[in-house]
């Protein structure tokens, strides 16, 4: 083979090198390697504590919720558990945690005060009612309680306090003080309250016990004939001060409504049952505006 021939071929095998390697980075999608699909990161979700449901219980019980409802590329929140919502509110400021679980109503009266706050897309849809707790045995004051609420919610007075204490409060407003008229002679009855559930559960800077809880319990003591004395505990004292006898209603205990998958006795302390429910709400996330 001459010199001009040598040279003719080993181009052409160039040529044919260099096609095939741009083949072989062409092929089709269907001959492309799938790319690794890695779930989102998950959230740390604040939630207050809840009276008769352990936090591994119930992180197996939302996880597993979520998992059903959303989206499978995400991994289940974390829960984090909190003994107050003044806590926990500072956990989201801190960005201790990502977001926060609350109801709709104090998500709205939060995020009229603190511009950095936004509801998050939560795809679980979830609702709590709220009822009062007594102890198992003293069920002539359940009794009692359960006939001031029924006529309350026949009457139309519970849709009338729902509207004025909480779905039609001017954004930013405090709501107002509510006097609980004393009865000569009557007995009292000793009920705690957190005040931190605004605007259901509320206790101004003064001490003055306000808000739509302290509304139901004015009206509760006039049908009932009974004086109320207000304690204040936290959330999470609620359990020992009733099984103590501090008090004799907790108010405010919740139970889940409809066919929610969580425990119906969720937050039904040891010892105690509840009344016919007064309120509902949707439970919502809060986290920060990005």
């Amino acid at each position: 083979m001459n010199m001009g021939k040598a040279k003719k071929l080993m181009g052409m095998l160039l040529c044919c090198a260099l096609v095939g390697t741009m083949l072989a980075g062409c092929g089709s999608e269907k001959d492309q390697p799938a790319p690794a699909t890695e779930k989102k990161a998950n959230l740390r979700v604040g939630v207050l504590a809840n009276l008769n449901a352990s936090e591994k219980k119930l992180n197996e019980i939302l996880q597993k919720i979520e998992e059903e409802a959303g989206d499978k590329a995400v991994t289940p929140n974390t829960y984090i558990y909190y003994d107050n919502l003044n806590s926990m509110q500072m956990g989201l400021s801190s960005k201790s945690i990502d977001a926060m679980s609350t109801y709709q109503s104090v998500a709205d009266y939060l995020m009229a005060r603190h511009s950095e706050f936004t509801l998050s897309n939560y795809p679980v849809h979830l609702k709590d009612a709220f009822c009062c707790a007594v102890r198992k045995d003293d069920t002539a004051l359940q009794q009692a309680i359960n006939t001031a609420l029924d006529s309350m919610k026949a009457d139309g007075t519970l849709d009338r306090l729902t509207k004025e204490y909480i779905t039609e409060l001017k954004k930013g407003e405090e709501p107002p003080k509510v006097e609980i008229n004393r009865i000569e002679g009557a007995d009292t009855l000793k009920v705690a309250v957190t005040g931190d559930l605004p605007p259901i559960d509320l206790i101004l800077s003064d001490g003055s016990p306000a808000g739509f809880n302290t509304a139901v319990l004015a009206e509760m003591s006039k049908r009932m004939g009974k004086n109320i004395e207000i304690i204040s505990v936290e959330s999470a004292a609620r359990s020992s001060t009733l099984t103590s006898k501090r008090a004799d209603v907790i108010f405010w205990a919740i139970a889940p409504t409809g066919n929610d998958p969580r425990p119906a006795d969720i937050d039904i302390p040891t010892g105690a049952v509840l009344t016919h429910p007064y309120f509902q709400d949707d439970i919502v996330h809060v986290d920060l505006k990005k």
